[in-house]
């Protein structure tokens, strides 16, 4: 089943009002700029944002809201969830050891390249990519340090 981007762009956009409303509250840490608030509130903001910009693509489309497509096996559905949950699992593990870098780029480019159907050259770029952001964003704007596991004799 196909859902309309107007109604999946008012469920991010609602998701994200509610994020930023929950964050408010949350306390700052003294002499800090930012809080605990920050990161939600930040993650809430770019849900509005684009789920408002998917919004807008789904109601100048007018589409139907629901269209049905052709049948997924339940047995791909099964595979593909467990495929996440394992890289999960594998992720928990395997940080401490290999490191944030190592591990983030090899699971985020197998599972990116397995649920495109083998577009590799498309996986390792978006891996590449995702886990430059995440580091920056993590390690240099929040100063949230990421394991750098094997890494660390590297770098240090």
């Amino acid at each position: 089943m196909r859902i309309n981007d107007l109604l999946l762009g008012a469920l991010m956009a609602l998701l994200g009002a509610i994020t930023v409303w929950a964050s408010r509250d949350f306390p700052s840490m003294p002499r800090q700029e930012y809080g605990a608030g920050t990161f939600p509130t930040i993650v809430g903001v770019m849900l509005v944002i684009l789920g408002g910009v998917l919004a807008l693509r789904g109601w100048r489309q007018q589409g139907a809201l629901f269209a049905w497509q052709s049948p997924v096996a339940i047995k791909h559905v099964l595979l593909c969830v467990c495929a996440v949950v394992m890289a999960i699992v594998g992720y928990v593990q395997l940080v401490p050891i290999l490191g944030f870098p190592i591990v983030s780029l090899v699971m985020l480019t197998a599972l990116i390249g397995w649920l495109s159907a083998g577009r590799w050259l498309l996986a390792v770029s978006t891996a590449l990519i995702a886990t430059l952001l995440i580091w920056l964003t993590f390690a240099e704007l929040l100063l949230v340090p990421l394991s750098l596991g094997i890494l660390e004799e590297v770098v240090y």
